[in-house]
């Protein structure tokens, strides 16, 4: 059968195994999680980025009708302008000749219709460059959004190792525990292994060998008394510092 002392020294190092094994467990539990919250966090930024790519593609889409719908925008600009009356002080002197009335409509409506087609031609003309310019300036804040989000991208890396270096300390209080327990362990084992206790021979009381080594005078014989046989008692207690001539002297 085997001893107590050897019994529980076995025990406790089994216990510190599988805390030791609960503490890397926990440690990888959290390693795990730092890094999927990682992957989730550059996975939202790069969807971020990626729709910004795609906004910016769409822009340039039938380039064509964006353009002609732009050229009707500054040609409505351009001939909508109206122009003041003259005030009538600088008015001509009117007339109440038919032809000269008429004659003056056809002249007003040839300079309208003159306007219109150079507003019509000049919304042509600024068409091209002013779509482009709007793009460009749209193209500029996504690009300039796309910069930000890969800052971000950086700094998130940047903050896993410092998570991973936090998560390789989840496990440090079972990791003491096992460490206790193993150390305990093994001191029991030793002792139950080599026939003492656990603070050595004699079942953890380290004054029987004193005691077993100390003389004794026998208070039942002739050079013996009861004085000496209670000195030798007094002798036997740890820290007593009585010498040899209280055990055959006088008190």
């Amino acid at each position: 059968m085997c001893d107590p002392m050897t019994i529980a020294g076995v025990a406790l190092t089994a216990g510190s195994t599988v805390a030791n094994y609960a503490a890397q467990q926990k440690i990888q539990r959290a390693r795990d999680d730092a890094m999927a919250a990682e992957r989730i966090r550059q996975q939202g930024l790069d969807k971020e980025a990626a729709a910004l790519n795609t906004q910016s593609q769409d822009r340039y889409q039938d380039f064509e009708g964006q353009q002609d719908q732009k050229a009707g925008q500054l040609a409505e600009y351009f001939t909508g302008q109206d122009v003041a009356e003259p005030s009538a002080e600088a008015a001509l002197p009117t007339t109440s000749s038919n032809i000269t009335v008429a004659e003056e409509a056809k002249q007003r409506a040839g300079a309208k219709a003159f306007t219109d087609r150079s507003g019509q031609a000049l919304g042509q003309l600024r068409s091209f460059g002013d779509l482009m310019g709007g793009l460009g300036r749209l193209q500029a804040r996504d690009a300039s959004q796309i910069g930000q989000i890969g800052g971000f991208k950086r700094g998130s890396s940047g903050v896993l190792s410092y998570e991973l270096d936090e998560a390789s300390r989840a496990g440090d209080g079972l990791k003491m525990f096992g460490d206790i327990l193993g150390g305990v362990g093994g001191i029991a084992t030793s002792s139950g292994l080599s026939g003492g206790g656990l603070f050595g021979a004699g079942g953890g009381d380290p004054w029987n060998g004193l005691r077993a080594s100390a003389p004794r005078v026998s208070t039942l014989t002739p050079g013996g008394s009861m004085a000496a046989g209670r000195a030798l008692d007094r002798a036997s207690v740890p820290g007593y510092s009585g010498t040899l001539f209280n055990l055959y002297g006088s008190r």
